[in-house]
């Protein structure tokens, strides 16, 4: 069940009382993220609130939002979509609009502007979300190309006017309204480590190859639907959905279209290592679809 401290109850009544400086919340979702947590924490100074939702963090992310003046709320992990709709029904949000930010990003200084220039009016705009671009930054370098940049993510919409459609990976957020696209980017860049991350594909791994079994299967139930003739979200999942499960060589596919059609050697050594990367866990979850699919038999 849902308990909140009285403190952050009278928070929230406190909040709806008094004059909102940005009229934006931003949600943080967490799992021991110390190294990374400070950082996200720093570009959303401007918010009114600030929500660090973890979900059992054993570090010191607690210390490390609750010094900086989030609020700090424990959820067991539901899985990426579910925890984040939990927060979005759940948390006492007073502002108008909401930007969902993992740890390991940053707002940069001008999309900050440009957010507040859209929720205090000064941006005049009719629009229920919008789409954020963001650039990766790969063994220190940031990364234009391999397929990742531009990388557009729905992140900022009206409160109660959008959720993540029902998948364990690769979620995307469902907007009830007309969606736009904002100028200004989002910086990625996660500081655990080469070690750290390759573990987290792995896990990534192992849900994408059960979201392509639900797939085969015709059991998925994911909220974004596929279509060829749709948007380019849409198009993309129609590919991902009905075309690249049966293709053979999807490693060796994946590394070509990275490095050769979306240009990753511009990225120089970062980018060949990023591709390679990536690669590695197309080969990953293959092993696992395997894996799966055997056992179904």
């Amino acid at each position: 069940m849902f308990r909140l401290s009285a403190l952050l109850i009278n928070e929230y009544f406190y909040r709806l009382m008094t004059k909102k400086k940005s009229n934006v919340s931003i949600i943080i979702p967490t799992l021991n993220e110390a190294k990374n947590l400070p950082f996200a924490l720093k570009s959303g100074e401007f918010a009114d609130d600030i929500f660090v939702l973890d979900s059992g963090s054993a570090d010191t992310t607690k210390m490390i939002a609750e010094s900086a003046g989030a609020h700090f709320i424990y959820h067991p992990w539901e899985g990426y979509a579910r925890q984040k709709n939990w927060g979005l029904n759940n948390l006492p949000i007073t502002t108008d609009w909401v930007f969902i930010l993992d740890a390991d990003e940053m707002i940069t200084p001008p999309l900050r502007d440009e957010l507040i220039s859209i929720t205090t009016g000064i941006t005049a705009t009719g629009m229920t979300g919008f789409y954020v671009n963001r650039y990766f930054v790969w063994e220190g370098k940031k990364i234009r190309h391999c397929g990742y940049y531009p990388s557009w993510n729905l992140r900022f919409f009206r409160k109660s006017k959008a959720k993540y459609e029902d998948r364990d990976v690769h979620e995307h957020m469902l907007v009830d309204g007309a969606v736009g696209y904002l100028k200004e980017e989002m910086h990625h860049e996660d500081r655990r480590g080469r070690d750290y991350l390759w573990r987290k594909h792995l896990n990534y791994a192992d849900l994408e190859s059960r979201e392509m079994i639900k797939i085969i299967t015709g059991e998925s139930t994911g909220g974004l639907k596929p279509s060829f003739l749709g948007n380019a979200l849409e198009r993309r999942r129609a590919v991902k959905e009905r075309i690249w499960p049966l293709l053979p060589g999807r490693w060796a596919l994946r590394f070509f279209y990275m490095y050769v059609l979306k240009l990753g050697f511009l990225d120089g050594a970062a980018g060949l290592d990023m591709c390679l990367f990536m690669t590695r866990y197309e080969l990953e979850i293959t092993r696992k679809l395997k894996l799966l699919r055997g056992k179904d038999k």
